[in-house]
């Protein structure tokens, strides 16, 4: 479950990205593909690096509780190229 915090802290990132878009200037010229392919690698390489700590911090978590888990299909893809 989510901490009323964190959902406050997204929301207000939210609104106040929303608050920038409303209150941009209306001439500004059109983005281009390389403009919007660079937004993309970046939004891909965060979102990779949400996923990974996001992973290790349940296998952490895990650790600490002393519960083992079922290897995930990424965790046997890499045991099955290493043998």
């Amino acid at each position: 479950m989510m901490q009323s915090v964190t959902l406050l802290g997204a929301g207000l990132s939210f609104a106040v990205l929303f608050w920038r878009y409303r209150n941009q200037s209306k001439n500004r010229p059109r983005r281009t593909l390389k403009e919007k392919l660079k937004t993309a690698k970046i939004l891909g390489a965060a979102l990779l690096a949400w996923l990974t700590v996001s992973y290790s911090l349940q296998h952490m978590i895990g650790k600490i509780d002393g519960t083992d888990h079922e290897p995930s299909m990424m965790e046997r893809i890499v045991r099955l190229l290493s043998e």
